[in-house]
C-alpha cells in the first residue's frame, strides 16, 4: 500500500535524499503514519533510520540551521532547526524492560519491521518507506490500518501494561482524542493492569506527563473518562475530579488548575504530587484559588 505524506514534502524529501547518499533507509514512523491514513497533517513526524543518523542530521542542520544532541543510551538523535521544531531520528531499535513500569534497556534491531514489534498500539505501529524505489510504501506488520479504518486502539501484546503502564493513559488519550475504542482484549488487558496496580509503579513525573499530554488535547474529557472507568486515575489522586469547565480552560496548566479547583481542599495535594518545581506550583495554586472564587 502506498501513503503519501500530508504535510512536510519538501523536508521528508530532503531527508531522503540525504540518507540515500549516507547508503541508509528512512521510514516516518508512528503517529504520523497514522495521522496520514485518516487524512490529516501530522506535526508528530519521527524518523526511523538504518544506521548512524550522524551524516543524515548534520545534513539538515546546513539546509535548515539549527542543532542536534545525541542519547546514545536510546540510540536516537534528536535534531531542533531553526524554528525550535523538534524531530527524532532513532535507529533501528528492541527494548526489554526488567521489571514493570522500568525504562527499557535499548539495543539495536535488525529492521524496521522488527523496530515496530516493540511499540505501544497497532496504530501507531506503521511507518512510511521515504528513500528508494519502495517510497511512499507503507510497512504495517500489525495490521495498524485495518484499526484505523475500524477506530481501535489494539494492544501488540498481552503484557504490553505490563512493561509499560503509561500505555493505559496513551490508550485513553488516543481513544479520546479520535472518538475510538479500546479493541476488547486490550480493554481487559488495560482492567487487568490496574487491578494489579501498576500505574502505581510509575514515578510522579511520569504519571504527570501522562496527565499533561491529556489535558493537552481538544476536549480531554473522553480520555479522562475512560481513565476514570478504569479506576487509573486514581493512581494520580484518589481525589481526583474534572467536569465540563475544563473544555472553557485552554492548556494544560490552566486545566491542572482547573482540576485543582474542582478537588476543593484536597487540590493543594493534587498540586503537590504532580512535581512541579516551586514556582510551577505556587502559580498553579494562586489560579486555582482564582477559579474557586469565579
Amino acid at each position: 500500500m502506498e501513503l503519501l505524506p500530508l504535510n512536510d514534502l519538501p523536508l521528508l524529501e530532503r531527508a531522503a535524499a540525504l540518507a540515500a547518499a549516507s547508503g541508509l533507509e528512512l521510514y516516518a514512523v508512528g503517529g504520523c503514519a497514522r495521522d496520514w491514513l485518516l487524512g490529516r497533517e501530522s506535526a508528530d513526524i519521527d524518523f526511523l533510520v538504518s544506521g548512524d543518523q550522524t551524516p543524515l542530521v548534520e545534513g539538515l542542520e546546513k539546509e535548515y540551521g539549527g542543532r542536534h544532541r545525541k542519547f546514545p543510551p536510546f540510540l536516537t538523535v534528536r535534531y531542533f532547526d531553526a524554528s525550535g521544531r523538534r524531530l527524532d531520528f532513532a535507529r533501528f531499535r528492541r527494548e526489554t524492560y526488567a521489571a514493570p513500569a522500568a525504562l527499557p534497556a535499548v539495543s539495536e534491531a535488525a529492521s524496521a519491521a522488527e523496530d515496530l514489534k516493540r511499540r505501544d498500539f497497532a496504530c501507531n505501529s506503521m511507518a512510511v518507506r521515504l528513500d528508494g524505489p519502495e517510497r511512499f510504501s507503507l510497512l504495517d506488520p500489525f495490521n495498524g490500518a485495518s484499526d484505523v479504518r475500524a477506530g481501535l486502539v489494539r494492544a501488540l501484546h498481552p503484557g504490553s501494561f505490563e512493561d509499560d503502564p503509561t500505555r493505559v493513559y496513551r490508550a485513553a488519550r488516543f481513544a479520546g482524542r479520535f472518538g475510538w475504542r479500546l479493541e476488547a482484549g486490550t480493554l481487559e488487558q488495560a482492567r487487568a493492569a490496574v487491578s494489579a496496580g501498576l500505574p502505581g509503579r510509575l514515578s510522579r513525573e511520569r504519571l504527570r506527563n501522562e496527565l499533561v499530554k491529556i489535558l493537552s488535547e481538544d476536549d480531554p474529557l473522553p480520555a479522562l473518562e475512560l481513565l476514570r472507568e478504569l479506576g487509573a486515575l486514581a493512581f494520580i489522586h484518589p481525589d481526583l475530579a474534572f467536569g465540563p469547565s475544563l473544555r472553557g480552560l485552554s492548556g494544560a496548566p490552566e486545566r491542572l488548575a482547573g482540576i485543582a479547583a474542582l478537588m476543593g481542599p484536597a487540590g493543594a495535594e493534587f498540586a503537590a504530587g504532580l512535581r512541579l518545581s516551586k514556582k510551577e506550583t505556587a502559580g498553579l495554586l494562586r489560579r486555582s484559588a482564582e477559579l474557586r472564587r469565579g
